[in-house]
């Protein structure tokens, strides 16, 4: 179960390139089955167990969160340039490049337009 740095970064990568894990915007990313055939590729590519794969990856991403907490909590009104946190963890660079927006909140569709729209294409309907 050793995981070096080298192992990680395959590890990462591989994950990046299965869009279906980490991806809500693909179409497959609810399909237990397509996620368990990306689990699958990923371990046979990398020669180790499909469960030992998934937890390694689990633990790289809270260790991704954790740092991304660490900065967020650093910006803030009042802080100088030198008090930002910077993370020097090992695997950040790799992970941010593909999941640093996952987590921000996309925009919505306000529910009074689309009712407004309904309304309109109804009233077009009749006429």
């Amino acid at each position: 179960m050793d995981w070096d740095s080298k192992l990680s970064f395959e590890l990462i990568e591989e994950y990046r390139l299965h869009e279906v894990l980490w991806d809500p915007r693909n179409p497959s990313y609810f399909s237990k089955n397509a996620k368990h055939d990306a689990w699958c590729s990923i371990s046979k590519k990398l020669n180790k167990d499909v469960e030992e794969v998934k937890k390694k990856m689990l633990s790289l991403q809270g260790s991704f969160r954790r740092e991304n907490a660490k900065i967020k909590n650093s910006i803030g009104t009042g802080k100088g340039a030198n008090e930002i946190y910077y993370s020097k963890w090992f695997a950040y660079e790799a992970m941010v490049a593909f999941l640093g927006d996952r987590d921000d909140p996309r925009s919505t569709i306000s529910s009074e337009n689309g009712h407004n729209l309904y309304l309109n294409k109804s009233k077009e309907n009749m006429e």
